[in-house]
Formats: C-alpha cells, structure tokens, sequence
C-alpha cells in the first residue's frame, strides 16, 4: 500500500491521493509511514502535516503546516484570513521555484475549505501548484470534496500482519499451545482491525487462560454484527473496569479532544473538578494525572503518544463515550454542523454536566444558556470580536471549570461571573479584557490563566482571590501594572508564571510603591514554581527567597531569547551588570546549585573560571551558554573536584580572551555526559579538548567550532595511541584559518605522504589516530590551511555512516573525495562543494589506490556544486566505469567556468531517478549536449 500510495503521488497527472477506510484500521498509521518514507527518500522538497479532526481549528492547521515550511512570520498575525494570505503566498513562491510541496491533511470528516487555510486552489476547491495527501472514512469526502485523482481503500490486516501486531504486545505467550487456538480465535473476532487487535492484545497481555475464554465467550453474541459492535463492546469492557477518577478523566479527555489538547490543560481542568482527590499541591496533581493517563493507554482507552506534553485519543473512543457513556454522564461536544445552539434539544443542554465548543462557526453567543447541571464548559474560537454576554452563564451555578479563548470581555454593568460561586478554573488566553477587576468576586477560584491576552492591568480585586493555587500571566506583553500588594495577598499560590509579560518591579525603597515588587513574593510560603523576567537587577532583593523553588524560569536582564525550550525543570538566564555583582547575591548563589540550564553574558571579573561561580558547584547543570565576556580564561580550572557531571551541551559564544574549556587534569567524571559543544567567536583557543579529555566524553555527539582566529587543532595529545569518538555524529567547523588538522601530537603537525610521492601533504583526518565509526554530517568552511580531507591512512572503521558532505571555501583542496575513501562512503546522500578556488575534481582516482575493478554503487541523492572556477570535472575520467549513481535524483552545477563536462554516456545511463538537472554559467552549457553524444 505504501508503494502503491507513493506512485500515486510521484504521478505528474496526479495532485491529490486519498485514503478511505472505517475508523480504527489505521489510515493515519499509514500516513506516518507514507511520511517517514517520503522523508527518507526526499522526494519532495518539503512535507508538512495537519491533523484536520471533526471541528477543524483553521489556526492550528495553519500553523502546522506554516511550521513544517519553517514559516515563522505566522507566528505575528492572529487573523485568521491574514495567516492564510501569508501561507498562501509562501507556498506560491515554492511553486515558482518549482519546489515539491505536499501537505498532508489527516482526519477528514467533511471536505476542508482550503482556501480558509491559505492552500493555493481552483474555484472548485481543487489544489493548485502542490500535493495533497488525504485520509478520511468516507470516499464522498475525498472525491466530491477535495477532488481527489487517485484513491485506496484500506481493508483489514491480514492474517499474518494481524498476527504480528498482536504479538508485539502479547510475546511469546502467543505460541503456547494451550492459547494458540485461543489466540486465533481473538483474532478472528477483530477482524484485522488495528485498534481493535491492539485494545485485545493489550487485554490478554497478562491475563490467564481462564480469562481468555470467559471474555472470548462473551463476545459470540456479536458474531454476525458489524466490527463496530465488537468496538463498542470491547470499548464498554475495559472502561467497566476502571475506578471512578479515571472513567472522569476519560470523560474530561473526550470533552476536551480539540486537535492539539495540552496535558497541562488537562491537569488544570481535572483539579477544578476535583478528580484528583485530596492532593496537597498542584504538583502532586500532575504526577496523580499521569499515573492515570498511564492507565487509559494501557487500556486502550487513549493512544500510546511520543507527545510528553499532550496526548491522543482515538475517534471511535470519542464516540464510544460520546454515544454510550454520555447516557448516565451526558456532555455535549458540538459539531460545527450544528448549526445554532438554540436548536439543541432543551432536554439536552439541561441536563448536561459537560459542554465543549471547539472552534465552531458562530456569529454570537446567545443571552444565556439553561444548563443547570453543567460542571465544566470550553469554548474555544477564533473570533475575538465574539461578546460574552453578562447573562450567559446566568443558571451554570454548579459551574467548576470554565475556559474562553479568543473572546472579548467588555465593561458591562454587571459581571458575567456574578453567579459562578463554585467556579474554581477559570481560562481566559488569547483574549480581549477590558476589566479584570471583576474577577475579584470568584472568592473560591483556585487556578487563573490569562495567556496571550491583552491585559493592561492586574487590580488590586484580584488579591481578594486568597485560594489561588496557581496564576499563569505568561505572553501579556501589554500588563504592565501589578498594583502594589496583591501578590503578597495570594499566600497559597503554588505557581506563577509570567514569561514574556511583566517587568516593571519596584524596588523594595519605593515611596510610594507604584507596582509589585520581588520581596512580595517571600509571603508566598507554598510557592514552588516561578517564570519571571528582571531586566533590572538592582531591584533583585538580596533575601529573596527562592530556594524552595523547585521549577523556574528566572531572567535578569536584557538577556535575548529563553531556555526553556531545553528539557530541565530550572532555568536561570543572567546578563550581568558590571556594577550589580549579581552573582554574588545570596537569593542567586542559593539556586545557582540546582540549576538545569545556565546562560550567562557579560560577567563581570571577579572570576576568571565558571566553575568557581557557584559556592555549591554545579551538580545538576545540564546545559550551559556562556556569551561576551572578555573576563572569562576557563570554564573549568580546578583539578581537584568533580564538576559538570551532569553537563550535556556546552556553548561558548564571544568569550575573546578563553584560552582553553579545561587543562589536561581533570577528574574523569567531569564533563562525563557532554553530548554537543559549541564554540564560537573565542579566538585565544587553540585547542578544543586535550586527548585526555576527549577519552573521558563518551557520549559526545556533535561538535561545531566556528570563527575561532587561533584554533589550530581539534585534539592534541601527548602521544599517537588511537582514540575513537564512537558517538559523534555532527562535526560542524567553519572559519578557521589556523587550523590544519583535526589531531595533532604536541604542536607537531603529522604529515602522511600523498599518492602522488611528489609531495607531502598534510590531510585534515590525518593517520589512522582518530576513528569515526557514526559520523553522519560533515560541515567544514573557510578552513584555507588544509589541502586535502583525507589521505590514504585513515583508520579502517570511519565514515561508514557519513550521510552529508558540505564544503565550502577552503581554496587550498585540489580535490574533494580521492578513491582511497570512496569505497567507505556507502551511506554518503548529500554531497555539496562551493567557493573553494583551487578545487579541479570533486572524485579523483588515485594512482596508487587504485579500484578492485568493482563498481562502487553510492547512495548519492543530491549533488551541487558552485562558485568553483578551477573544476574541471566532477569525477575523474577513470573512476567513469567504477562508479555507480543510481539514487542520484538532483544535480546543481553553477559559476563553474573551466567545467567543460559533467559526465559520460556510461553514467549517464544509469541515472534513472535523475529528477531534476541544473546548469548555470558553466562551461558545458554550451559543449554539454557534444560531450554526452
């Protein structure tokens, strides 16, 4: 089917492919092996992915799709007209690039208006200048909808397929002979249904062979009725099964399956509700949810998801719960093909403890809504022009959980909250707020959320709100008044987040105080979580007490970017002030010990080394960036304790006067499970890592040294034994113009002789010293000391597994790849070369290495090269009969003036998946067609 699906897609008459097929038999399975396919062979140019769902969030779609073409300008418009004119144009622009672009749109329930979205189509909504690749239930939808060219329908699992899925999950248990006949009796009820084998195999896993035939008996009764049934069924018994709290959550999930559902969300709306129990802090909230959580995907109740921050839910669980369960717990989900709320059933809303509006297409809300049982309500849109009216939630007196996004909340005599005295959640993101103060009356709210919105002002109403657990102001940009006391009002909050949001903190001497400032946050005794933002250090109080923080997010200064995008629960970002002495203070030296990821700029010179900055060390730093400080001489200087043990990625940026990372001395355990260093701009290195050093990071995996005027080798060692970097898997190093090999012994330079035994060379990989066993991409530029990459010593076991070759001014090579390690480069997909003035041949066979006489078949996909005004050829004439180039699918020749061939009719033939061929200012455009006959 994959195949068939991805000839369908490379078939020029063919612009949109279709997959149909029932709920559960895995369709969007298959698109993600279509797409991890696709990918691997790169036969488009670009591949984006949405997830449509039965209510589309246009937004949400828009961004996917805008983030997969890395078009991050979308980010600035919340129109949602003025994000389809921006994706529109961009994907124009890739079709007069003429650039591959297929979108995929999983999930289909009725036909997608891709205008709405920005997707270039016809007057009939067919695509235009891309691909789309489709999968829904219904073949209508694809062909009558989306104008679909080719479409397949996807049937069950085979027996054997079935098999081994229900095996993956099951074991070996599957062979005994007591439950073999059992075994396929299991599947022959699942009728080669995915979801369904999968939600069996996950039953019997553990079970014992009563339990197989007791459950197996039950299900003769759906023997002769359709799949969907036996779904239901299968569905009813493992909910049955689950204590109360989790049968909640499942309900809260199924309300709140929007198309990109947050756990943190979750966890918020279960604590207004109560579903976890007696717990004593938010935190402990989150651990009860995803124990939970744990439970449903074990039952097959939510899908297993690599997503650590959301999670799935299955369509036909949704109407299993929306269908079955909603009888004795009704909630109401509503479709955008319900036309107007006032033509639900009365019966219905009334008795309703359970609503969720996502993204439906509404004109206005209506004056009020009769739900007198109703416990949560979410409503979700993309018109913020939308009015809450003040009578709205008029009869929700049992009201626990209430979520606006993107509305607008008007001044208004009286307070559409008024009666919602059990309100304990309350969400307000992305929205238009005119008066906060309000608020102050919901006396019982225990989490508040205003992110994205556009909030001027926090009143001093909101103190009144003493059962606050947690307040999230992150991304207000415009709050910049937090009247003075509030905070210190709030003594149980838990967690405050206000990243991208407030700064303007008062110092402690203010008379009189005209905002909130930091010592009002050492009244907030059960605080453990924080994000916040201090440009100004001097009003950074000394005795701040923030040591019982277990999770922060703290930055002081004018320092740019955050973080936070890096896995760890602490991160400190600090640019120092010359005059503040900021890292001294005793509230920075208190966390300075746990911290996770560190960023410092411009530290001043109390310090010539990083590792004496903390009087706790830094035992749990995991990533550190240190930028722009002159001062700096060493990150690690002292021999005699462990340091960085924890320390994974390591980034060293405009540090002009950094000799060296560490002396030869250090213990083994420091820098232990370092995986990338960075370094740039450092122009007193000479070295990167000492030998000796570099045997104690096992686990490195990248490394980029770049602009480093003095940096003349990688690894210098007192002596020749060989060493290998096991892990590394990128090696990025540009702008290095004293630099000539990646190894050196002492300051000897080694030399190897050349094929050429006229005279010696000196190759960047020189000897066989330095192994690179998982070396995949290889990036060097404006390195003009070297003369050649490799020579004919390298170590046996290297660049096996390289993948890319980017080259680029380094105008000392006169070639690029000798025969010597051709032969190795089987993995080799990306070969690039440009700018590099001396370079006459990208492949040359050398005299004295001369070929087996056995074609060398490379996986080369992709070739370009430019700027080189010496090539003569790309490969040498007699390696033409001992090359093989049968995956090449683009080649890109430019500002190649002395290149007078590109290569004969003997490799020629051989490019069957030649898909695109570029010539431009070269010397073969005008002899090409010569030189091929």
């Amino acid at each position: 089917m994959i195949r068939n699906i991805m000839g369908a897609l490379a078939d020029n008459s063919n612009s949109v492919v279709g997959v149909y097929g029932m709920g559960g038999i895995g369709k969007s399975t298959l698109l993600e092996d279509v797409e991890r396919k696709i990918r691997e062979e790169e036969s488009f140019d670009w591949v984006a992915k949405a997830d449509v769902s039965e209510n589309p969030d246009i937004k949400t779609i828009q961004g996917e799709i805008a983030d997969a073409l890395g078009l991050t300008d979308i980010k600035n418009k919340e129109i949602i007209s003025g994000r389809a004119k921006l994706l529109h144009g961009r994907l124009k622009d890739e079709e007069r690039e003429k650039k591959k672009v297929l979108i995929i749109l999983d999930n289909l329930w009725e036909g997608l208006e891709l205008k709405k979205v920005g997707i270039p189509c016809g007057y009939d909504n067919k695509v235009m200048g891309c691909k789309l690749l489709l999968t829904s239930r219904h073949r209508d939808v694809l062909r009558r909808d989306m104008g679909c060219d080719k479409d397949f329908s996807l049937g069950g699992l085979k027996d054997e397929e079935a098999k081994r899925l229900f095996e993956k999950t099951v074991g070996d248990k599957v062979h005994d002979d007591e439950l073999k006949s059992w075994v396929n009796v299991a599947l022959d009820k699942c009728a080669g249904v995915p979801f369904l084998i999968d939600a069996m195999a996950k039953r019997f896993k553990d079970a014992e062979l009563y339990e197989w035939r007791n459950t197996l008996k039950n299900f003769e009764e759906f023997k002769d009725k359709e799949t969907k049934y036996l779904i239901n069924h299968m569905l009813q018994w493992s909910y049955d099964k689950l204590e109360e709290d989790v049968k909640s959550l499942l309900r809260l999930c199924v309300v709140y399956s929007i198309s990109k559902p947050s756990l943190e969300n979750l966890v918020r709306y279960g604590f207004g509700l109560g579903l976890f129990g007696e717990v004593s802090s938010m935190e402990e909230a989150r651990d009860r949810l995803r124990l939970q959580i744990r439970t449903l995907q074990a039952s097959s109740l939510l899908l297993d998801s690599e997503d650590v921050d959301g999670f799935k839910i299955h369509d036909l669980v949704c109407e299993f719960v929306t269908l079955v369960v909603s009888r004795d717990h009704p909630l109401l989900v509503l479709k955008d093909k319900d036309k107007s709320i006032l033509e639900l059933l009365k019966d219905k809303l009334n008795s309703c403890r359970a609503v969720c509006f996502p993204y439906v297409d509404m004109e206005e809300l209506p004056q009020e809504l009769d739900c007198p049982e109703l416990q949560i309500f979410l409503f979700f849109t993309n018109k913020k022009s939308l009015k809450v009216p003040y009578s709205l939630f008029h009869s929700m007196r049992k009201l626990m959980v209430l979520n606006l996004t993107r509305i607008r909340l008007t001044c208004s005599p009286s307070s559409p909250f008024q009666f919602l005295e059990n309100l304990h959640t309350l969400c307000l993101d992305s929205c238009s707020l005119d008066n906060v103060a309000i608020l102050g009356e919901l006396k019982r709210l225990q989490i508040l959320s205003f992110v994205n919105s556009n909030i001027h002002r926090l009143p001093k109403e909101i103190g009144q709100l003493v059962e606050l657990r947690l307040l999230e102001l992150n991304h207000c940009p415009q709050l910049e008044i937090i009247e003075p006391g509030i905070l210190q009002s709030l003594i149980k909050l838990e967690e405050l987040y206000m990243k991208g949001s407030f700064n303007q903190w008062n110092t402690m001497d203010q008379t009189p105080p005209t905002n909130a400032s930091l010592i009002e946050l050492n009244h907030m005794k059960n605080l453990r979580t924080l994000h916040v933002s201090i440009p100004n250090s001097s009003v950074l109080p000394e005795d701040l007490n923030i040591e019982k923080l277990t999770k922060y997010e703290i930055k002081i200064g004018n320092v740019w970017g955050w973080l936070s995008k890096l896995k760890g629960l602490r991160t400190l970002e600090i640019k120092s002030d010359p005059l503040g002495n900021i890292l001294q203070k005793g509230c920075i030296q208190s966390i300075l010990g746990k911290t996770d990821n560190l960023l410092l700029e411009q530290l001043d010179a109390s310090e010539q080394s990083i590792c004496m900055l903390s009087q706790k060390g830094f035992p749990e730093l995991k990533h550190l960036q240190v930028e722009n400080s002159p001062f700096i001489h060493y990150i690690l200087q002292s021999l005699s304790h462990i340091h960085f043990k924890m320390l994974e990625s390591l980034i060293l940026k405009n540090l002009i006067n950094l000799e060296m990372i560490c002396g030869s001395h250090i213990s083994s355990k420091s820098f232990s499970t370092l995986k990338v260093v960075k370094v740039k701009s450092c122009d007193k290195m000479e070295v990167l890592f000492p030998l000796s050093v570099m045997r104690g990071l096992p686990r490195l995996e990248e490394i980029q040294v770049v602009s480093c005027k003095l940096m003349r080798t990688i690894i210098e060692a007192d002596d020749c034994h060989k060493f290998e970097l096991c892990n590394l898997h990128v090696l990025k190093l540009h702008d290095l113009p004293n630099i000539k090999n990646f190894f050196n012994v002492g300051s000897t330079l080694l030399s190897s002789t050349s094929y050429d035994q006229v005279s010696t060379q000196i190759a960047f990989f020189n000897g066989q010293h330095v192994a690179f066993p998982s070396l995949e991409a290889l990036n060097i530029a404006s390195l003009d000391n070297i003369e050649m990459i490799w020579d004919n010593q390298v170590a046996a076991d290297s660049f096996h597994n390289l993948k890319s070759l980017y080259v680029d001014g380094c105008n000392k090579l006169v070639n690029l790849v000798p025969s010597c390690i051709l032969g190795r480069l089987l993995s080799l997909e990306i070969l690039m070369a440009r700018r590099c003035g001396s370079l006459e041949v990208v492949c040359e066979l050398q005299p004295l290495n001369l070929l087996d006489g056995h074609p060398i078949a490379l996986p080369l996909k992709k070739l370009t090269v430019s700027e080189l005004p010496k090539l003569k050829c790309v490969w040498d004439k007699k390696l033409h009969h001992q090359l093989k180039f049968q995956c090449l699918r683009s080649i890109s020749i430019s500002r190649c003036k002395s290149l007078s061939s590109l290569f004969p009719t003997s490799i020629a033939k051989d490019l069957m998946q030649l898909e695109v061929l570029k010539i431009d200012q070269c010397g073969i455009a005008k002899s090409s067609k010569r030189k091929m006959d």
